[in-house]
This record gives structure tokens, sequence and C-alpha cells, in this order.
């Protein structure tokens, strides 16, 4: 029985909804996302006071979420508050003009629990396991070390881009002075973090809109061919070049620019001149951009709830799996395409001398490979291709999603061509996804008719070609037939004729 849950947080300068379905340890997508940029943590002085204003958007706007939920049928809602609201010296006014609006209940996050549960939407979704995760909010950022995939030392700084913005930048474009001291101050946030550092974990990890936002101008300038942030590396060369822009750019010229958020266009400035302070001082020389954090570690505490920790023991096995279920994949006929592709693989290693790596991404494409036929049976192929291509796979580089993409996009025929992705494949690439492409086609079509006819192949090699023996549970006439005129890939792939025969 599927299950619906709604995420609100509410931040320092946007408050997002979203809503995901779900099985509890079992499946899961995203069904609707909603943000209201309510600026809660604008005009706060030295008071800590919430200025009126603000407060009665950041309310409007959780009203609006709250009934968005009960109007779709979503009963469970989990809702949270982060710096501003934690730090404001009239919170009890703000909760209890809450509880006058809406029957919604808010939880107050401390600074350690805003960091945890970013770091839970971190390492549930990207590949690594030891270093930083940086997420730099509007009214505050947050610091945390993880090691061996468990969550370390976490610090949060009243240094987001809303409040530094409203500290440091008076000008427009940002006088020189002014620009000194934003930088000035950035740095003091990080001066006493000495275990802060690419020498103690090499990848630095950044949520938040701030992050994204900087990613996709990044991904417009270079004209990146895959829409997608989560996992983008952004260099510090390249957020360098983009803070030297947005100084010396008016307001309006802010708002034009390629990928930014028009509503982050005054703020922007800011939280770029941190992220790139915390990447100078740390030593680091890329950013890992994530698309996921609080709402999403929130979402997984509750879909993993049970276990001692709320962490995926295997994210790719699990997110290619999730994948398939949600697009009611034919398990039984996925498994035996992988089955026999594996086979192939395994018995023709000595030619093209592939690893686990690339027996990793064989086995998901068959998972993978037939997901598109919940879009239509035509051109199913393109349909997995895209698929894939657009979602939530948790644990892969852009470049394991492209290929991941383009073998489900050539399982049935046709050429490779991998031209639109040369920016993100290595040069190597089109011949890998050449042979592994040709034996996943091999595989399917060995599964013509759906049935686990094929039982086993035996692959016998000589320099005059490759013989595939074919062991059968029953009549394999039209598998054969069928994958004997598919060889083509293969032959140009490996550079050697292929025979397909039943038994011998």
């Amino acid at each position: 029985m599927q299950e619906r849950i709604g995420i609100i947080d509410l931040g320092s300068n946007t408050t997002r909804l979203i809503v995901m379905a779900y099985q509890p340890h079992l499946c899961f997508k995203l069904v609707d996302e909603v943000s209201e940029t309510v600026r809660l943590a604008e005009g706060v002085g030295t008071d800590g006071m919430l200025k009126p204003r603000p407060m009665q958007r950041a309310i409007e706007a959780l009203k609006m979420f709250y009934s968005f939920c009960r109007a779709t049928g979503v009963h469970q809602i989990v809702a949270v508050g982060t710096s501003a609201i934690r730090e404001a010296t009239n919170q009890a006014d703000f909760l209890h003009l809450l509880q006058q609006e809406t029957d919604l209940d808010l939880r107050i996050l401390s600074g350690e629990e805003e960091a945890y549960y970013g770091y839970l939407g971190v390492i549930n979704s990207l590949p690594f396991s030891d270093g930083f995760v940086i997420d730099i909010g509007g009214g505050s950022a947050e610091v945390t070390a993880v090691r061996g995939r468990a969550f370390g030392n976490s610090i949060s700084q009243q240094a987001g881009a809303v409040r530094f913005t409203e500290r440091f930048v008076h000008s427009d474009p940002i006088s020189k002075k002014e620009f000194r001291a934003l930088e000035q101050g950035a740095a003091a946030v990080f001066a006493d973090l000495d275990w802060f550092s690419a020498s103690a974990g090499p990848v630095l990890v950044g949520i938040g809109g701030t992050v994204r936002n900087l990613a996709r101008i990044d991904q417009k300038r270079r004209h990146y061919p895959l829409d997608r942030l989560h996992s983008y590396r952004l260099t510090y060369q390249a957020l360098e070049e983009i803070v030297d822009i947005l100084r010396n750019s008016s307001l309006y010229e802010r708002e034009s620019l390629p990928g930014l958020n028009r509503e982050r266009a005054d703020i922007i400035l800011a939280g770029a001149v941190i992220l790139r302070q915390s990447m100078l001082q740390g030593g680091f020389s890329e950013l890992l951009v994530s698309g996921q954090g609080l709402r999403e570690g929130l979402f997984y505490e509750h879909f993993l709830a049970g276990q001692k920790v709320p962490l995926f023991s295997d994210k790719r096995a699990f997110s290619v799996q999730n994948l398939a279920l949600v697009h009611n994949y034919e398990e039984l006929h996925a498994l035996k395409v992988r089955e026999l592709s594996l086979s192939l693989f395994d018995q023709l290693q000595a030619l093209h001398g592939y690893g686990l790596w690339e027996r990793e991404l064989l086995s998901y494409g068959a998972i993978l490979h037939d997901i598109g036929v919940e879009v239509g049976y035509y051109d199913h192929h393109k349909h997995s291709a895209y698929l894939i291509l657009n979602a939530a796979l948790l644990g892969f580089t852009h470049r394991e999603i492209v290929l991941l993409a383009m073998l489900a996009r050539y399982h049935r025929k046709g050429s490779i061509n991998v031209s639109e992705y040369r920016a993100i494949l290595a040069d190597d690439d089109e011949e890998r996804l050449s042979r592994l492409s040709a034996l996943l086609r091999i595989a399917e079509y060995l599964e013509r008719s759906k049935s686990q006819v094929v039982r086993a192949l035996r692959v016998t090699i000589k320099d005059s070609g490759i013989k595939i023996h074919v062991q059968a549970s029953g009549d394999a006439t039209v598998e054969v037939w069928d994958a004997n005129r598919r060889t083509s890939l293969f032959k140009k792939a490996f550079g050697r004729e292929v025979e397909i025969v039943i038994g011998e």
C-alpha cells in the first residue's frame, strides 16, 4: 500500500514543500514540490527580532503548504524550521501566530540537527564516504565532517546569504570596500575550523539553494549537456570566475544572468563569497553539488524507520531497483537479460579486458533497459534513456548515468553515437559503450519471448570468430534466429565474427 508524506522546510530565505509517495523500505518517488521565497530573516537586527512582514509571509506560505497537503490527501506532514526561527528572540510569538492560523506542528531544529539531516540527504544520495558537507542557507552555514559514511564534527555559523547581504552589501554593484568587508566576514566564519581541510577528507559536498544556483550558472556558461545538478562538480576556478562576474554586475544585470534564479539575484554574491572562502581555506579544488539535503534527510529517516541508522547499505543497487519498481518493470525478463549479459561479459573478459565497474554498469543497464515501455512500446529504448537521465539515481556520477542511459538507448538497435555527451564521457567510453551494448543487445534478443527459455550460454573464442552456444529448456529457435540478426554491433565493437547456435 503506497503512502504519502509531505516534508516542509521553513528556511531563512525560502520555505519548501516536497511530497513523497513511498512503500517503506521498498520504493519511493517525488510526486510534488513547491517553494516560496519568504525572506524570514529579512531585517533582523542585533535584537534578534523577526519583523512582522517576513513573519506574515512565512505564515501564509506555511498555511498554503498545509492546505495543499490536506487537499491532495497527504495526511503525514513533517514541518521544520531552521536558522531564522531558531535564533529569533520572538520565536514564541511567531509560533503562537502560526498556531492561530493553522494546525501545522512546526519543529525547530538545532544547528546540529539541521546539519545531521543535511548529512543524511547527502550520504544516501552521493558517491562519497569521507569528506565534508557545507550547507549555505539564508541565515546560517553548517559544516559537517563525514568519516566512513558516519556523521562527525559539525558546526553552525551565523553566515547565510541573506544575513551577509544585509550586513555587508549596500551598493550596486558592490563597492571595493564593501567587497573586502564581505570577504573578511566570510574568512572569519572558517578561521577556527582546524578540522575542516582537504587533507582530512578529500571531498567537499555543497547543499542548499545558493550552491545549486551557482552550479546552474556554471552549467550555462559551459553549455553543459546534462540538465542535472545532483552530483555536478563545480571547480574553485569556475566559482572564482562567477564571483568576479557577480561583483561587477548590477542587480538588474544579475537578474538576466543565465542560470541564476531572479529571486536570488540580490543575495547570490554573498552566498558565493561564503562558499568560495570555504573552499579556499579548506584547500578544496572542487565541490560536489548535492540536489538533496535537509528535506530528503528527513524523508530517509522516515522511509528507513526501524534501522539503527537510516542509511542505504548499497544506495546504487537500491536506487536502480527503486527506479525499476516505480516504472513497473518486468522483473523476470530483466533478471534473465542481466544473467545472460553478465555471462557473456565474464566469458569474453579476455577480449574486452573490463573489470568490476563495467560489469556493475552492465548489470544495472540490464535491469533498467525496458523501463521506457511504461511510456510506450514504440521507441521504448529512447524512453528508457530519457527516464534514466532524469531520474533521481543515488550514488552515481554524471558519467555513469550517461553510460546507463546510453546502454538502454542502444539495447535494441542503432549505431552508438555519444557526441551529445562528449563533455561528460571519457575518451574511450564510446568503445566501452559499444562493447557493453553489444552484449546487452544479444542478451535481449535471446530473451525475445520473455519466457526465459534460454537457460545458459557457453562461449568459445577462436581466431576465426566467436561462437555462442545456447542451452535451452524449450524451443529457442526464434530467440537464436533473432539474436543472430542483431550481431552487427558486436562484430564492429569486438572486431570478430560471431555465430549463435543451439547446443553443441
